[in-house]
């Protein structure tokens, strides 16, 4: 039996592309190929970061912050995951650095869950195929998901 032919993604899921923003990372102290833990940077550092988080997903700061910047939201909690977890723990496997641009590209929202198997194939081209840990460990969708699959890795592993 053939396989159904690949569904193309939707056009609204973009290719995964090396960040925009590694000079402005460096200028302000940051070295984009090595990002420290996020609690790890200093003050000014931070927000100086948070400016690049608002212009790669097209916010602004009442996205992850509420009145009181230093309360914990939901968005935070994703935000700090996506830093430490992300962007500090792949590398795009053919070299350039890898941010919030290179996904956000200036979009909170980036995948379109309409079609679950184009958004299977798209991930799978964008995240695995293109991407690799950079503790050299085999990476796979198990690296972000878990084992076993958890498909709401932003609501259940990450709350």
């Amino acid at each position: 039996m053939t396989p159904p032919p690949p569904v193309p993604p939707a056009p609204s899921m973009k290719p995964v592309a090396p960040s925009a923003m590694a000079d402005k990372l460096r200028e302000i102290g940051v070295d984009p190929t090595a990002l420290p833990p996020l609690n790890k940077l200093d003050a000014k550092t931070l927000r100086d970061v948070m400016n690049t988080f608002t212009k790669a997903l097209g916010v602004t700061c009442s996205h992850c912050h509420d009145k009181d910047f230093r309360a914990p939201t939901a968005n935070k909690k994703i935000a700090t995951h996506m830093w430490n977890d992300f962007t500090r723990g792949l590398a795009l496997e053919g070299g350039g650095v890898l941010y919030c641009d290179s996904c956000h590209g200036g979009r909170a929202e980036i995948l379109d869950r309409r079609d679950l198997r184009a958004l299977g194939a798209w991930m799978q081209e964008s995240y695995v195929d293109t991407m690799r840990r950079a503790d050299k460990k085999d990476h796979g969708c198990e690296t972000c998901h878990g084992d076993p699959f958890e498909g709401k890795i932003l609501t259940k592993l990450w709350k």
